[in-house]
């Protein structure tokens, strides 16, 4: 499933790469205009849009770029990532949970322990949002976001307030069904591998 995974990712990247004449990057947009804008100048494009990249050292806010697709998000909302401390990206999670999105995460189990994510996930928690960590002995170190089944973002950007400001990393939006199938099917396989996964349960003390 991985190997599907990567070989869509990289179609697009070839995609990307025979269309160079028309491809457009904007390294450095204009931080004044609103984030819908900056993503219309940082969208990699081949006539239609395919994927957009924001570069945190680029100033290209890719926290809130994935706060906008969690709002955007009206059915479902599927989250594995491996670090989630960014009280922002927290609240948007809940509010797509709270106006009605179906929201699951995935989580690092060691990372899960950690104080500032413990307390984010004790607010998803008490929001009912349904959580698992891995219980395999390797990392849950994915950064994913599925959107409605339609939407995916994936990089190196942990969902931080590091990652956000000072850290050199990326998120990619992928606005391409047939690779938003496939990272729906890994983490529905994810979701329901008792064995490597468990159920955490995480709420605000009453």
């Amino acid at each position: 499933m991985m190997k599907k995974i990567i070989g869509r990712i990289t179609l697009v990247c070839i995609i990307v790469i025979v269309g160079y004449s028309t491809v457009r990057v904007i390294v450095k947009p204009d931080v004044n205009q609103p984030t819908q804008a900056l993503a219309q100048q940082a969208a990699v494009t081949t006539g239609q849009k395919v994927g957009e990249t924001y570069f945190t050292r680029a100033d290209q806010h890719p926290d809130k770029a994935l706060i906008d697709i969690i709002n955007a998000s009206t059915q479902t909302l599927d989250i594995a990532i491996y670090s989630l401390t960014h009280p922002d990206i927290v609240a948007a999670i809940k509010g797509a949970k709270d106006r009605g999105v179906t929201a699951r995460l995935i989580t690092d189990k060691v990372q899960s322990d950690g104080k500032v994510q413990a307390e984010a996930m004790k607010v998803l928690g008490s929001a009912s949002i349904p959580m698992k960590v891995n219980k395999h002995n390797g990392l849950m170190h994915m950064k994913v976001t599925i959107a409605d089944k339609k939407v995916v973002t994936t990089g190196s950007f942990n969902y931080s307030k590091a990652a956000s400001t000072s850290n050199d990393e990326v998120l990619m939006v992928i606005r391409e069904p047939e690779i938003a199938k496939s990272f729906t099917e890994q983490f529905e396989q994810m979701w329901n591998d008792t064995k490597g996964f468990e159920t955490i349960e995480r709420k605000i003390a009453q």
